[in-house]
């Protein structure tokens, strides 16, 4: 199959290290239709947007990137999961305006109410050599992740089970039923055999992404490309992947004019 998209990677608006236009020119050198700029929402310790509004601004940059370069250019949040209900930390004023909706359990957020942060976040990283603990925050993050899949208006998770423990079982089956695809993140170390297998038992969709910070990886699917392959994943049950042209073999679409719709339309 071919990947014709990376709609996970980010920016100095959050916890990226280049311009929205350095990753899009990145974009186009891997021969990509589309990529999406997905940065951390702001309630993220240090690395998230300075406040929900940046997502506008980034979007009237993006108008203007894909009119320069022959790549479709969406604008994303990857929110943060900040609450054991589920809520995240992007309004739905500008959920609406999003072409993509992420969210994701990370380890260095302010959780809403503040005491689950100490209740919550901290044994999460804390804890994680303790077995009753351990066991403990693996709950409450499965319980935290299911609530946010069926409440909020997700395009995909992003990299369940890195570093926040989960019961991938139970999530697969939240985001089968909802419709919201599960990520295998390139961009990290982690065991995504896991993701995929819950995947397909559950039938949740996938999606592969590079979760970018720098333009040296934006593009970087291989791995992702390989585990499809490992499973016999279809095509039909990745989001941003397309049957293999003749002759062409597995792995990125090569750029062309005319490009296709969008899988992922705006939130509505």
């Amino acid at each position: 199959m071919q990947l014709f998209a990376d709609w996970h990677v980010h920016t100095h608006y959050s916890d990226g290290h280049a311009t929205p236009e350095e990753m899009v020119a990145a974009a186009v050198r891997r021969g990509l239709t589309e990529v999406a700029i997905t940065d951390h929402g702001p309630r993220g310790m240090f690395i998230g947007v300075r406040n929900a509004g940046v997502y506008r601004e980034i979007k009237e940059q993006a108008a203007r990137l894909s009119e320069l370069y022959p790549v479709r250019v969406l604008v994303g949040a990857e929110a943060n999961v900040i609450s054991l209900r589920g809520e995240i930390d992007v309004p739905e004023a500008v959920i609406n305006e999003l072409d993509i909706l992420i969210a994701g359990l990370h380890p260095q957020v302010w959780c809403r109410p503040w005491w689950e942060t100490l209740t919550w976040i901290l044994p999460n990283r804390i804890g994680k050599t303790i077995r009753w603990v351990r066991e403990k925050m693996r709950e409450a993050n499965t319980m935290a992740l299911v609530a946010a899949v069926r409440n909020n208006p997700l395009t995909f998770i992003s990299h369940p089970d890195l570093v926040m423990d989960v019961d991938l079982d139970e999530v697969a089956r939240a985001c089968a039923a909802a419709g919201c695809a599960m990520e295998i993140n390139t961009g990290h170390h982690y065991n995504r055999d896991n993701v995929v297998q819950a995947a397909l038992r559950w039938g949740a969709k996938l999606v592969v992404n590079s979760d970018a910070h720098f333009p040296s990886t934006v593009g970087e699917l291989s791995t992702g490309i390989q585990l499809l392959d490992k499973y016999r994943v279809p095509p039909e049950k990745v989001l941003n992947a397309r049957p293999v042209e003749p002759k062409s073999g597995s792995g990125y679409l090569p750029g062309a004019a005319g490009l296709p719709g969008r899988l992922v339309p705006p939130v509505s």
